[in-house]
């Protein structure tokens, strides 16, 4: 994929820079802002971490689980290998799955020899680990400064072996009162455990997670009666192989880990343009984003240039996989836009197109059983540029146990009326203002800006249209049953 932003993302609750200026009534900034949420930026991936606790695990039967990742705890401190390490090590590896290691941290024990000795029991790093973890907490008795430097020292021996950064797993509360809330970590990934949880609480540190442990007594196959911690990835499987080592080769066939069109063209072809002539975005187009799970996007020989993708539907608040055909334009104009929905793969009847257009928002909810062949979607104001799309999530409201299928097929995009640069078309009245948009990522996050926050008032207006923001997206969702009348062709 050669995409400008391949990942398309929910809205993430970033208030702290809303409260500019203001506090509450005996509360400082700081404490306010710690109890916010961060939700997933979009998909996330499943996966567990292990230790001898869980006993000899059937990583073949793991593997059914269709899991995305493991991460496998090397030793707690110095004195305490773990007696699982390396078979789990191994067998992680062998059944195709994307591994990392994890280490208890004991900050009262020499840190660079706790670091050596996760170095030298896992060995090089091979394409598709993922980087070390650092599990902070115990305190061994110290104070915030010393823990600080021990972790210091750490993730200096670590990265400096490994060339990757460390991940920091540790609670919030625990950041807080024993590592003293400390900011020197803030550009290394953060993995925080928080259960009974959707959207995890914060240290101020991180404005983002990158794994979330949502659970400690998780089932999984082949780990017997054991529980299990059950972890989040925030992103979808081209994100995880971004995180990964080594990912990248070229002649691989597959664009990931900085790979780009000008780098690596085999593996990252360019997404064309839009010209003045009619143009068809087919399911594997440049310009074409499969996100979430790839496992669950099935393909078909079928459909328009011979093949389609297709999921089920289910009913989630928010898409777990999704289908995303990123435009870019030779000239501003009104384009008419259809979609292939070839018969009978197409079988969703509220399939809710999201058209972003020339910083606009429309959405399109369409039968697709209505008919074996383009659908109009209608006509849509779009800007010279990149930086617009049509999205297609899998949560149109129908249940996943109807098993209904969502059809990913050709899009078709032709010029109705072309404008020069210097006569810029005006924005189709009643359409929704997405406010200025510097990229798609941020899925569905336009429409609400604030000014400077200069003074305490402002700050918390600002809040409040933060908040209005989201609930008109929740009312946006609650209309998608509302089907429009397209044109069929």
């Amino acid at each position: 994929m050669a995409l400008d932003l391949n990942t398309y993302r929910a809205p993430v609750l970033g208030l702290v820079l809303l409260f500019g200026g203001c506090a509450s009534e005996g509360r400082s900034i700081g404490e306010i802002t710690e109890e916010l949420t961060v939700c997933a930026d979009g998909p996330t991936l499943k996966g567990i971490d292990v230790s001898h606790h869980q006993g000899v695990i059937n990583w073949d039967a793991v593997r059914g689980e269709g899991l995305s990742f493991a991460f496998v705890r090397v030793s707690d401190g110095i004195n305490t290998p773990d007696k699982q390490f390396d078979r789990n090590w191994a067998e992680t590896k062998r059944i195709g799955i994307r591994r990392g290691v994890y280490q208890f941290f004991r900050p009262g024990q020499d840190p660079v020899a706790q670091a050596n000795l996760l170095l030298e029991r896992m060995g090089p790093l091979e394409p598709g680990d993922l980087p070390p973890v650092i599990d902070v907490e115990a305190t061994s008795g110290l104070g915030p400064s010393a823990i600080v430097e021990a972790i210091r020292k750490w993730i200096e021996r670590v990265e400096s072996a490994t060339g990757m950064k460390p991940i920091i797993y540790s609670g919030l509360y625990f950041w807080q009162d024993n590592v003293g809330n400390s900011t020197a970590f803030k550009d290394y990934p953060y993995w925080i455990p928080q259960y009974s949880r959707k959207c995890p609480n914060l240290p101020s540190a991180w404005s983002d997670w990158t794994f979330f442990q949502i659970s400690e007594t998780g089932k999984v196959s082949g780990i017997g009666g054991s529980n299990v911690d059950i972890d989040l990835f925030n992103g979808d499987m081209n994100d995880l192989e971004a995180l990964a080592k080594g990912m990248a080769e070229c002649g691989d066939g597959v664009c990931n880990a900085g790979e780009t069109s000008a780098t690596c063209g085999t593996d990252c072809p360019r997404c064309e343009p839009v010209a003045d002539a009619p143009r068809i975005i087919d399911d594997d187009d440049p310009c074409v984003d499969l996100g979430g799970d790839l496992k669950y996007w099935r393909k078909a020989e079928v459909g328009h240039g011979g093949s389609l993708r297709w999921t089920y539907t289910t009913d989630r608040e928010e898409a777990a996989n999704y289908c995303a055909w990123n435009l870019d334009f030779l000239q501003t104009g009104r384009y008419k836009v259809e979609a292939h929905t070839p018969q009978p793969y197409s079988r969703s009847r509220m399939a809710n197109y999201e058209i972003g257009h020339g910083g606009e928002i429309t959405e399109r909810v369409l039968n697709q059983e209505l008919v074996d062949g383009w659908i109009s979607l209608g006509e849509f104001e779009f800007q010279k540029g990149g930086n617009q799309y049509v999205f297609l999530g899998d949560n149109t409201g129908e249940h996943g146990d109807l098993k209904v299928q969502l059809v990913c097929d050709a899009l078709r995009l032709s010029p109705m009326e072309l404008v020069r640069d210097e006569d810029p078309m005006t924005p189709p009245h009643g359409t929704e203002t997405a406010g200025e948009r510097a990229s798609i990522e941020g899925h569905i996050q336009g429409g609400c800006q604030t000014g400077p926050l200069d003074t305490p008032t402002t700050g918390w207006i600002a809040l409040v249209a933060a908040i209005a923001c989201l609930r008109r997206r929740d009312r946006r969702r609650a209309n998608r049953t509302q089907q429009t009348n397209p044109d069929v062709n």
